[in-house]
């Protein structure tokens, strides 16, 4: 049976090609002391950064077995329904919950009625009381009481009714100082979003773990160790990556996968094909209009004034390059030089997106 590629493709995962960088133990360290310091971690990075193999090295530590023992309890939530929602139907479900009668509404075309009620009622509309921020309360004062502490977790977060509504209840929790810890990822530009509503101070302040190129020397050590290849061809392809997470686990698998009919050409073209279908397309359609004018114009052009020359509002500049700057996509290099942060992210705006 032919080895097993250690390297992947898959979402969220790193393998057994994973390049621990740290950037977890920070989070880590400090949801473990008996009185945190931080309530809240935003995991923040360019698409294909890492960011999900952060928080989810953050779920793993805490749903170890040491830590399940001590009274840690995880929840991985979606941002794409409803965060509070979802919530209080895992607490619910908890032995602590089992135990205590709550509301539970069950609709089929028609009010059926109240189930497993916390209190009887002959209201026709029990829907009229049940609330899930009350029901939250109630779920985490038992918690607290069995010495539960809990870590809620939110990949891929954006701002939306249901988000928002969800940070605003969390945030009282953190006023009581209440044992409840909040992990997210995403992008730059959603999570200031978040941070912008009125009345969510607390998220645009919050601890960030800044996700950025993984180590060139680690990159050359693995490709070295899972490519059995000497130090500069390892070297080589260590610098094509340009420490780009995504890019790493794709040139690896290319070239673990590597015959002796296959090509360099061949490879590098397979190698453009994956990042630019699977990576570049969606980081180039969140862009704004703003943000892909500068983008081409440093197809040819790096310095910022002779970018400030050619863009239709070259005051807005600033702005952009800031956006871009803290998205990941472009970096500095030094007397009022930018350039591209992504590996052949150039070649991709120069083939696809100029027309």
């Amino acid at each position: 049976m032919k080895e097993q590629n250690p390297f992947t493709h898959t979402y969220g995962m790193a393998g057994q090609a994973y390049i621990d960088m740290g950037w977890s133990r920070k989070a880590i360290e400090n949801f473990s002391y008996e009185h945190p310091t931080e309530y809240v971690y935003k995991i923040v990075g360019v698409r294909g950064s890492g960011k999900t193999v952060v928080m989810s090295d953050i779920m793993k530590h805490f749903r170890s077995e040491n830590c399940t023992e001590s009274g840690w309890l995880v929840y991985d939530l979606s941002s794409a329904r409803d965060p509070l929602h979802t919530l209080v139907s895992y607490l619910s479900k908890e032995k602590f919950a089992l135990s205590c009668k709550r509301i539970s509404n069950i609709k089929a075309g028609a009010n059926l009625g109240v189930i497993n009620a916390e209190f009887s009622s002959n209201s026709p509309d029990p829907d009229r009381y049940y609330d899930d921020e009350v029901e939250l309360d109630g779920f985490l004062d038992q918690a607290f009481a069995k010495g539960k502490r809990i870590l809620v977790c939110i990949d891929d977060i954006a701002r939306t009714d249901e988000v928002v509504a969800f940070c605003s209840v969390y945030a009282k929790y953190i006023r009581a100082e209440k044992p409840i810890y909040f992990v997210c990822t995403g992008l730059f530009k959603n999570l200031d979003a978040i941070g912008r509503v009125k009345n969510l101070t607390f998220f645009r302040r919050a601890a960030s773990i800044n996700v950025g190129a993984l180590s060139d020397v680690s990159i050359t050590n693995k490709y070295r160790k899972l490519l059995n290849l000497d130090m500069p061809e390892a070297r080589r392809l260590a610098k094509m990556t340009k420490g780009y997470a995504y890019a790493y686990q794709v040139l690896g698998s290319l070239y673990f996968d590597k015959t002796e009919k296959d090509s360099e050409e061949t490879l590098l073209i397979d190698f453009d094909d994956q990042l630019f279908s699977q990576s570049y397309e969606k980081i180039w359609e969140e862009l704004t209009t703003g943000e892909k004018e500068v983008v081409k114009i440093m197809i040819d052009h790096k310095v910022r004034q002779e970018i400030e020359q050619r863009m239709e509002n070259p005051s807005s500049l600033s702005e952009y390059r800031n956006s871009l700057l803290k998205g990941g996509i472009i970096k500095e290099t030094g007397r009022g030089e930018i350039d591209f942060n992504l590996p052949r992210f150039e070649d991709y705006v120069r083939n696809f997106c100029l027309d």
